[in-house]
């Protein structure tokens, strides 16, 4: 069990006291309005301002996405009570607070001489939820863009949605992205061995990864930092189920994960959390923000995190660093550049390479126990991953905005393997295993880059959303080869392993070379025909690129290998509708395009061509409780050709073997629930069931990786 030494929340005690009153009458905002409190909010959008306000001070705040898009709020820097801080708050933009017989509080228009503008009616939005969690401590926010890049409420988000804040986070003590995904409606975690993690939505690897938004170049359960990013710098995980690939280019028909990190503060806050586990688990964190000027104007934040922890498996190890850093610094009112760094790197020591056998060498059952570890006491995955980012977002006129991003991450990984998982033991003495073992290594270089423009217009008298852009990714990996292809036997009996082994010297005997490319230009857009029904369209036009060189020594057996594709023009549309059936229950469904490039190979070594397909929802959403509860209940259908299927394993390279296979096609159910207070538990589940559309072969497998067994 694990004990946790967390910093205590301070809360003063007229706002404690004014928030029992109003939970008690009724009025959530009833008892808070006419005392004064101590606040220092920075600039900033005014969506978000007006939501950190809100939970400061403990007023329901209900107010139409619509109103506050591209609007910046002042710095609030003092002692005030509500009706003072929302009049600074709302100076200069064209909005009005006022509050409801309830004690709630909403926004309206106002003309030129002051007065406020009655609206025509339209469903609330926003409801005092913003997009930045942490410090809320909410469980779920006012909308994502991961999806569409449109500022989207779930609701109006026309795919099944899951928001992981920072206090679930928080609750679960989830340290890990694994920790965090265990945790999701409809997605399922499967460990290979002790360091591969592989992550699935809806019967399919989820091989879409984002960070802030913008895309990463995924590799398999191998790749280096994706799988095993620690939860210390982020705010929030928001995963879309189904296919996206309008935003990724890359159609995949499970999911999108998009890690969202902490932003700086302009109060100061700072913090230490200890830890101590089973199995001498030990994790320390720090985390410290706040202005790094006097006016606020630019802000840093700077968060670190070290683990040193051991395993339920025998001789397992593993030491884990992380440190991140950000600024945001406001240029002018209307310009916000931000910039930074995060880095992680993991050492484990007896990483364990597939697992146990199942059988004796006489056919019955093997009964390891759960803490045997078939790997050496050396056996290694070392990860390292650093990630340079930055950002300037420039408001616009008439509410517009555009947005630079780019990303370049370094990444390395060291792999040397030794585990005595071959064969099949004798059921007495426990002889006839063999070692499976080798080396592999990796330097890796991607560079991301994202431009779009977004705002509101104007068509047929009715306001509508648009948002084009265009997104550009390369990576280039390189390495050493080396050769594993003599294996050992397990010296003596299995029954007497301790993971003693000297360790190996490979033998380098190539390197390779692999990049990989992909631009595309995307378009999407939100018509509102009526205020009940949305209609949400898009398309994007990408080019992939893929090179894979195998360049071995001329001592070596192995002759060279080369595989490569390119596609040109490939176009994945997008196509979506909302019907709102009152304020709490909306209808949807919508159709997305799958175009996946694999860089999986056939026996002769050729690159399998991209799974191709479809992807179709639909369902029903609800937002109780002023958009505090949320609810999906969703039915999809997936329908793909192309679809890799492991055959076997090179038995000198160890490099996975697959087929193409048509006519994949799943359906499935998914209900889905989240609160967001602390007074209903979530729900969630997944039916699903695979449908081949032509009869699969009996050997069928879906991949789980090309790299390794």
């Amino acid at each position: 069990m694990t004990r946790r030494s967390n910093p205590r929340p301070f809360t003063a005690p007229g706002l404690r006291t004014c928030l029992m009153l109003a939970a008690l009458l009724g009025g959530p905002g009833i008892a808070c309005a006419s005392q004064a409190h101590d606040y220092h909010l920075p600039q900033g959008d005014l969506g978000e301002v007006l939501t950190q306000f809100a939970a400061e001070s403990g007023i329901v705040l209900s107010f139409d996405t619509q109103l506050t898009r591209g609007k910046r709020s002042p710095a609030l820097d003092g002692r005030y009570d509500v009706d003072q801080a929302l009049q600074i708050l709302l100076r200069g933009t064209g909005l009005q607070a006022t509050q409801e017989s309830d004690g709630r509080y909403s926004l309206l228009l106002t003309t030129g001489q002051g007065d406020a503008v009655e609206l025509a009616p339209s469903r609330v939005d926003a409801l005092g939820l913003g997009y930045v969690t942490e410090g809320t401590g909410a469980y779920t926010t006012g909308g994502s863009t991961t999806a569409t890049k449109l500022p989207l409420t779930l609701r109006e988000t026309p795919q099944s949605v899951s928001i992981i804040t920072r206090q679930v986070i928080d609750d679960h003590g989830s340290q890990d992205i694994g920790d965090v995904l265990r945790n999701t409606p409809g997605v399922s975690v499967q460990a290979y061995d002790s360091e591969r993690m592989e992550y699935a939505a809806r019967g399919f690897a989820i091989t879409n990864y984002q960070y802030d938004g913008i895309n990463t170049i995924y590799d398999g359960v191998y790749d280096e930092g994706v799988t095993h990013v620690d939860m210390a710098a982020y705010d929030r995980i928001e995963v879309i189920k189904g296919a996206t690939g309008l935003m990724t280019g890359s159609g995949d028909p499970s999911a999108t994960v998009n890690l969202v990190r902490k932003k700086p503060t302009r109060d100061f806050k700072a913090s230490i959390t200890a830890s101590a586990g089973s199995w001498d688990n030990y994790r320390t964190e720090g985390d410290i923000s706040g202005s790094l000027n006097d006016s606020g104007s630019v802000r840093g934040r700077l968060v670190g995190a070290y683990q040193d922890r051991k395993s339920y498996l025998d001789h397992y190890k593993q030491k884990k660093d992380v440190y991140y850093g950000i600024v945001e610094a406001d240029l002018t009112p209307d310009t916000l550049l931000t910039f930074g760094i995060d880095n992680q790197a993991t050492t484990p020591r007896g990483s364990s390479w597939t697992g146990n056998p199942t059988y004796f060498s006489d056919g019955s059952r093997t009964d390891f126990s759960r803490s045997h570890n078939p790997a050496a006491d050396w056996s290694r995955r070392d990860f390292q991953s650093t990630t340079y980012f930055t950002s300037l977002e420039q408001a616009l006129a008439n509410d517009w905005k555009v947005k630079v991003s780019l990303n370049h991450m370094i990444s390395d990984h060291d792999t040397r393997l030794a585990s005595a998982s071959g064969g099949n033991p004798d059921p007495v003495t426990g002889e006839g295993m063999f070692l499976y073992w080798g080396r592999w290594e990796g330097h890796r270089v991607q560079n991301t880059a994202d431009v779009n423009v977004s705002g509101p217009f104007t068509l047929f008298g009715r306001e509508h959303d648009l948002v084009a852009g265009f997104m550009t990714s390369h990576s280039r990996q390189t390495g050493d080869t080396y050769d594993g292809s003599a294996f050992a036997m397990v010296p003596g009996s299995i029954f007497d392993w301790n993971g003693k082994l000297p360790e190996q010297d490979f033998p380098k005997n190539g390197d390779y070379t692999t990049t990989q490319s992909q631009n595309g230009a995307y378009v999407a857009t939100r018509l509102k025909p009526t205020d009940k029904l949305s209609l949400i369209l898009g398309t994007r036009v990408s080019t992939f690129k893929y090179n894979d060189d195998q360049d071995y020594y001329p001592t070596s057996s192995l002759s060279d290998t080369h595989a490569s594709y390119k596609e040109h023009g490939v176009v994945t549309p997008y196509a979506g509708v909302v019907y709102d059936l009152d304020d709490t229950y909306s209808v949807y469904a919508s159709y997305t395009s799958i175009y996946q490039p694999q860089v999986y190979k056939d026996i002769n070594g050729a690159t399998l061509a991209p799974v191709e397909g479809d992807g179709y929802e639909a369902g029903l959403k609800a937002a109780w409780f002023d958009g505090r509860l949320n609810g999906t209940l969703a039915f999809f259908r997936i329908e793909q050709d192309n679809v890799a299927s492991s055959i076997g394993t090179n038995p000198v390279t160890n490099e996975g073997i697959y087929k193409a296979i048509d006519g994949a096609t799943t359906k499935g159910v998914e209900q889905a629930g989240r609160r967001a207070g602390t007074w209903l538990e979530r729900h969630r589940r997944l039916h699903l069931r695979p449908y081949p559309r032509r009869r699969r072969p009996a050997d069928f497998r879906f991949p789980v990786g090309n790299h390794q067994a």
